[in-house]
């Protein structure tokens, strides 16, 4: 059960504030988790449904590719054991290609171990900058940045920060996954 109550009607919030409701209800089609939480304050969850509109549908053409998106959203969820956001992305990580043995890599914490070359590019950028020290080493930083340009290097740091702000608020608000998706290990 989670820690606060979930906004799912626009009544819920001041009449002022409204306008953020309908925006994100338009923009997604209707109010999913997170927004359920962050219009509590409909200013910040307005912002990060924008900012989570690009990460996921709009960055640049061509479109950022889904397979590297979900594994990186995968090792978000992982690395901040979001249970919430684990299993709403394996599943997609699945269908963006992103191989089954990579997943269980990086679900079991067996990651580097069971990835390919190019998987393990991404996730060990990504694991340095989710760690202590939160500090990419040239190496790594190098590897990604030969692989992806600076821009595209700048919309994936900008990918992980977003989904980090998600799994912060769902793991702060203790929200569970949807039944019937998958489990993410303790």
């Amino acid at each position: 059960m989670s820690r606060i109550p979930e906004i799912t009607r626009r009544e819920q919030i001041p009449e002022s504030q409204r306008h953020h409701f309908d925006s994100i209800a338009a923009l997604r089609g209707e109010i999913t988790a997170p927004y359920r939480y962050l219009l509590h304050s409909p200013e910040l969850a307005a912002r990060m449904a924008h900012l989570m509109s690009f990460t996921r549908f709009e960055t640049q053409d061509p479109p950022f590719p889904a397979d590297m998106k979900e594994l990186a959203i995968l090792t978000v969820a992982r690395e901040l054991d979001c249970i919430f956001e684990w299993a709403d992305h394996e599943l997609r990580a699945r269908d963006a290609g992103v191989r089954p043995e990579a997943i269980d890599a990086i679900k079991t914490r067996k990651a580097p171990q069971g990835l390919s070359a190019e998987e393990h590019i991404v996730v060990d950028y990504l694991q340095q900058l989710l760690r202590p020290p939160h500090r990419i080493s040239d190496a790594a930083f190098n590897a990604m940045r030969q692989r992806l340009g600076d821009s595209r290097l700048v919309e994936l740091t900008g990918i992980v920060g977003g989904y980090c702000a998600l799994a912060c608020t769902f793991n702060a608000f203790n929200v569970p996954p949807n039944p019937g998706l998958p489990v993410l290990p303790e």
